[in-house]
């Protein structure tokens, strides 16, 4: 009775593991196939059928880091000679922006702001800066570059589009931000007198500059030179090569629920063509290190504007990676000055 008792103790034992293992397997399988529906099916349909959700999540316009800002006195940023003014735009927009003086000029006319408009027809080249998305205009990094602009006495106006920082919060588009630019420009054209006016942009921000110029160019008015800054040929191509939809871009459904939605929402920054047909001298610059737009899509944009334009001057460097420069911090480049003083030269020589 004993041996018999304990044999079917032993095969109680041995269904009662099964049994959980099977539940567990249950449980594990259930675990991932909810999963599964949520990363692939459910995220990329909210994606699709919520064009709010694919502006935030692009421009990240309210992302400020830290919070509590003080654009009044740049000074608090370790920059003196930056005058923060604001520019009226034709459709009621106020834009926040910063003129950083050119280190020839501060230090004789740095203390009195009442200068700083008259002395952009001085002669020194302006720089338009044009950031990418998330932040502000007072972003260390970009704080760093305004520093190495000016010590090669340039001028730098540094500005926030609308619903960026301090300047009006409104609801943005391409349109918009391209239109902020352009005002930026036209602001600093009418000042500048015949002075040489460049434009920088960076991440976002070379769509914005590289669709802004292209415009500028329609109306007749011609920009001396554009620095591009780790920028993409194209925003469909971006958000194929972003860290986090590499896993998605293999379903065939990819385009149709991450692609297309975002470019019936009219959020395009077609830079190849925006450029294709410009006369705008480019410089493009880009670190191999760079996981947040891969260093091919500056590849891809410099062969597609260099063979559509070929008398146009057009420049591509690209930054080693064991120098760790990202997608953020190419102007810790040692050479950056030298670099950025060519290009200008060879602009200035090109547009005389």
């Amino acid at each position: 009775m004993c041996r018999q008792s304990l044999i079917h103790t032993n095969e109680n034992s041995k269904m009662f593991i099964n049994c959980n293992k099977r539940k567990a397997c249950g449980t594990t399988v259930g675990f991932f196939g909810i999963a599964f529906i949520i990363i692939f099916l459910l995220v990329p349909a909210i994606w699709r059928y919520s064009p709010s959700i694919q502006k935030r999540m692009i421009f990240l316009n309210h992302d400020h880091m830290p919070k509590v800002q003080n654009y009044s006195h740049p000074e608090v940023y370790g920059l003196r000679g930056t005058r923060n003014f604001y520019i009226d735009t034709k459709d009621n927009v106020t834009l926040g922006v910063w003129h950083i003086l050119p280190s020839n000029l501060f230090v004789k006319y740095g203390a009195n702001e009442s200068n700083y408009e008259q002395l952009l027809s001085h002669g020194e080249s302006i720089i338009i800066y044009m950031h990418g998305n998330s932040g502000a205009r007072s972003n260390n990094q970009r704080i760093e570059l305004y520093r190495k602009l000016r010590d090669i006495n340039c001028h730098v106006i540094a500005v926030d589009y609308r619903s960026y920082a301090d300047s009006t919060d409104v609801e943005i588009d391409e349109t918009g931000l391209v239109s902020d630019a352009m005002e930026t420009f036209k602001w600093v054209y009418e000042r500048a007198h015949g002075s040489p006016i460049f434009g920088w942009g960076h991440s976002l921000g070379t769509g914005i500059g590289a669709h802004a110029f292209s415009l500028l160019e329609k109306e007749n008015i011609y920009p001396h030179g554009l620095i591009l800054e780790a920028p993409f040929n194209k925003m469909s191509e971006a958000i194929r090569e972003y860290s986090t939809t590499k896993v998605l871009r293999y379903f065939p459904w990819f385009d149709f629920f991450i692609i297309d939605p975002v470019i019936e929402n009219g959020i395009v920054f077609d830079t190849e063509q925006n450029l294709k047909n410009a006369k705008v001298p480019v410089l493009i610059l880009h670190a191999r290190d760079d996981i947040i737009i891969p260093y091919q899509l500056s590849e891809n944009l410099y062969n597609y504007i260099k063979a559509s334009r070929k008398s146009e001057l057009t420049e591509l460097i690209l930054f080693d990676a064991l120098y760790g420069f990202g997608h953020q911090f190419i102007c810790r480049d040692n050479g950056i000055k030298k670099k950025i003083e060519k290009f200008i030269q060879n602009c200035l020589k090109t547009t005389s």
